[in-house]
């Protein structure tokens, strides 16, 4: 069985994600405050919010209030 390649997230992807993890901070008061209430650890968070990983699972997604979107093309 093959399974499916997961593209990594284009740059207006990782822009949302950022920008959803800041709205996070705000709204708890920090990132490990943030991370607490996400029940996400504070260094993966920080992680990917500094850019240093780039493509998050569909759990941290839905943890930050998105979901992964695929489409099918013709070739």
């Amino acid at each position: 069985m093959r399974y499916p390649v997961i593209k990594p997230p284009t740059r207006q992807d990782q822009a949302l994600i950022r920008r959803k993890i800041r709205e996070a901070m705000k709204r708890y008061g920090g990132l490990r405050a943030a991370a607490r209430a996400l029940r996400i650890k504070p260094s993966y968070l920080n992680s990917l919010q500094t850019g240093t990983r780039n493509n998050p699972g569909d759990y941290y997604l839905h943890k930050l209030g998105l979901r992964r979107v695929t489409y099918i093309e013709e070739r």
